[in-house]
């Protein structure tokens, strides 16, 4: 039965794919439409049998691919079929007849991808649907419309098969090491080795760079930013948690070593920091909205780096909620303004988009009774001391941030008409991550986030008055960055040190 969540979208992006030839294209966005909503006859079942594992085709565990459904991976599935759906009913009719049946046909492999990779319990089959995933995912980034999109598409593609490379070398190691790609055998017949460890190092270093996590963040700005609204929503909501779910396998099967678990703890809050930090400095909405991925799966590496995985996994859901709604309604904003620029931008004459954009921006900032409240408050139990002060900062510097994004948007601006159903997706989604809180998380935090918000609002306006806002991010901007091929040949040195990094540590 598991399998079935997969084999529905993958059977309808083949078919999809079809159509042209067969000159019956008029068909693709029913297809789309069945294969982007059809795992949820299947989950219902799924969930009322956790924990549960199948082979599939009845295969030995030694000889199969194995596939689960468990307290760790249920909530990376439940948001990635509740985003996926949204996103459905979003690009229904979105894209120009000339290229939207393959704009259906990446979707839905997209889809199926990750959640393949979901419900994986194989390395090789993770690998796999993983790749899946990613290649669709730069292939949507290049279609995008908008300026320098496609040299966003090719940097992420460089850096994604990078990761891709080093990645399946890792795996090669563990299989010629235990004999197995099964993760239960593997655990069952682990003896640690230098060589272990190297495979371990080459596999988290090259998750942390799918995953965009500081400081392998560099593709991540430009391709979240240059998508269009709806694959931005898919990209941040979901794509970067296919790795960072990866990096939870990898931990429930090796032991990982005190000094790699403080190497992990480190990034996780310099994600966190530095991905606010370039978020308030932006003056582009979708760019300020990247840079927030980098600094939110900062704490998704944070629950990692904790051994505290469901944490991790209840974090990521919670993010690919209120993220994947601020991609689409901010996203609905700047295509109807035709600009991403903040200060052209305004909700003021649309009272749905208000709405869901400020309840979207409470959640993103941990506001209880939201469903961000939830996962920050999972996160901070294995938290003490200076972490735990650290850990409040990000989050009042996450609200100052979406304080600066909610005073350029409530700006009195030209009326514009956005189709209701754009409004309406953007609105639920705000209300589900309310609602989504209270269900998980029924408590209310007064006093705590009041100070919070108040906090954030001064430092806003003491920012503004600054001129902090006003700073060109442009002047900071290396000269050899300023031609692809050099920027990419710089961030392989990047990437190379912190491999390296991770070999000393595990060896």
């Amino acid at each position: 039965m598991i399998p079935l969540i997969v084999a529905f979208p993958l059977i309808m992006a083949f078919l999809t794919s079809i159509l042209p030839a067969l000159r019956r294209e008029k068909f693709s966005k029913y297809l789309f439409l069945i294969g982007m909503l059809s795992p949820w006859l299947i989950l219902p079942q799924i969930i009322n049998d956790i924990p549960s594992n199948e082979v599939v085709g009845n295969w030995s565990r030694i000889s199969g691919i194995e596939v689960a459904v468990d307290t760790y991976n249920v909530p990376f599935i439940v948001a990635e079929l509740i985003l996926s759906a949204f996103v459905a009913l979003y690009v229904w009719g979105y894209y120009p007849r000339k290229i939207e049946n393959k704009a259906y046909v990446l979707i839905l492999l997209l889809h199926s991808g990750l959640l393949g990779a979901f419900i994986s319990r194989d390395l090789f089959n993770y690998y796999i649907y993983m790749e899946i995933a990613s290649v669709a995912s730069f292939a949507l980034v290049g279609i995008s419309k908008e300026k320098g999109a496609r040299r966003a598409a090719f940097k992420y593609a460089v850096f994604s098969l990078l990761a891709s490379y080093i990645f399946i070398l890792g795996i090669g190691i563990i299989y010629l090491k235990t004999g197995y790609l099964n993760l239960a055998l593997i655990k069952e017949n682990l003896r640690m080795s230098r060589e272990i460890n190297a495979a371990l190092a080459l596999s988290f270093t090259s998750l942390l760079l799918k995953s965009g996590i500081f400081p392998l963040y560099f593709w991540l700005p430009d391709a979240h930013s240059k998508a269009d609204a709806p694959v931005s929503a898919l990209l941040s909501g979901l794509v970067v948690k296919a790795p960072a779910y990866g990096m939870i396998l990898l931990t429930l099967t090796f032991p990982i070593n005190s000094f790699v678990q403080k190497t992990l703890l480190a990034l996780a809050f310099l994600s966190m920091f530095f991905g606010i930090v370039m978020a308030i400095l932006q003056k582009n909405s979708e760019r300020l909205l990247a840079y927030h991925t980098v600094s939110q799966m900062g704490y998704v590496l944070l629950g990692i780096a904790l051994l505290n995985p469901l944490a991790a996994a209840y974090y990521a859901l919670a993010h690919s909620l209120f993220k994947g709604g601020l991609f689409l309604s901010v996203g609905s904003l700047a295509e109807h303004y035709e600009t991403r620029d903040l200060e052209k931008l305004s909700y003021r004459n649309n009272k749905i988009l208000m709405l869901a954009i400020i309840l979207l921006s409470l959640a993103i900032g941990g506001v209880s009774p939201f469903i961000g409240a939830f996962g920050k408050a999972m996160l901070i139990e294995n938290l003490k001391g200076f972490l735990k002060y650290a850990f409040y900062a990000g989050g009042i510097g996450t609200l100052v941030s979406f304080t600066k994004l909610n005073y350029y948007l409530s700006k009195k601006g030209e009326k514009i008409e956005i189709p209701k159903r754009k409004e309406v997706i953007s609105l639920s989604l705000g209300i589900l991550t309310l609602f989504g809180g209270i269900y998980l998380y029924p408590h209310l935090s007064v006093l705590k986030d009041s100070i919070s918000l108040a906090i954030a609002i001064f430092i806003f306006y003491l920012l503004r008055k600054l001129g902090v806002f006003e700073v060109s991010l442009r002047a900071f901007t290396p000269e050899q960055f300023k031609t692809l091929g050099k920027e990419i040949n710089a961030y392989m040195l990047l990437f190379t040190a912190v491999l390296l990094l991770f070999l000393f540590n595990f060896l």
